[in-house]
């Protein structure tokens, strides 16, 4: 089970909304050429030279970027490793980014929903969502509810599975996945964004230009499926 799911903290999805909230109240007063008035905010591939330090990154657009200076993340806790991210930083010159702010994306494992000893797919919020320019991942913004209780600890599991893949008889494929969410006993008092990347590239299942990707997801309105092209 741990290496078929995601954790998500609270900590994490506040954290992740605090720099959204940020970026927004600070467009309102910025001016000029103020530390965010040139902001660009993109999800990336970002990556480490040592431990907790991420120094470069490629983007979804496909801009390779030189940090200007290196940035310290808890979180990426191995050396040498490729990190997912929403990176917010000013672009400047020599192909470098002054960034401002990085928080992690998480990229589930996609598993056949047979090894899954117990499906869950409790209600979530969908926001957004879009495949990547580079046909790289399936990006979704969700809204968690959330919340504290005195001398609890629980924490939200997420993960991704594969119903099942289809081949047609022109050769397409058709890839179906359903979000995996154990609400695993947190309180709903409160909506945290929390973001989300499918992996295509690297997933066991291969694709090839032409085949489609269909996401299940379980919302408070009722089921949602995102279909995308790939």
């Amino acid at each position: 089970m741990k290496k078929i799911f995601s954790v998500i903290a609270i900590v994490v999805v506040i954290v992740l909304q605090s720099g959204l909230l940020a970026a927004c109240e600070a467009e309102n007063y910025e001016s000029g050429d103020g530390e965010y008035s040139n902001m660009v905010a993109e999800f990336a591939d970002t990556y480490t030279t040592a431990e907790k330090t991420l120094t470069r990154m490629m983007t979804d657009e496909g801009d390779s970027l030189v940090f200007a200076d290196k940035y310290l993340c808890d979180w990426a806790a191995t050396a040498d490793s490729v990190f997912r991210a929403l990176v917010y930083y000013n672009k400047v010159a020599g192909g470098k980014a002054d960034v401002l702010s990085v928080h992690q994306v998480l990229v589930p494992v996609i598993r056949p929903h047979y090894t899954v000893k117990e499906i869950k797919t409790d209600p979530v919020v969908i926001e957004s969502s879009w495949k990547s320019h580079n046909n790289r991942y399936l990006n979704f913004r969700l809204n968690l509810l959330s919340g504290t209780i005195e001398g609890m600890d629980n924490r939200h599991l997420v993960g991704m599975m594969c119903d099942t893949l289809l081949t047609h008889a022109d050769g397409r494929q058709h890839l179906h996945l359903r979000l995996f969410h154990n609400q695993n006993g947190v309180p709903e008092y409160y909506g945290y964004q929390a973001y989300l990347s499918i992996p295509l590239k690297t997933n066991p299942y291969r694709l090839h230009t032409g085949d489609t990707v269909s996401v299940r997801v379980n919302t408070y309105e009722g089921e949602v499926q995102k279909t995308f092209i790939y």
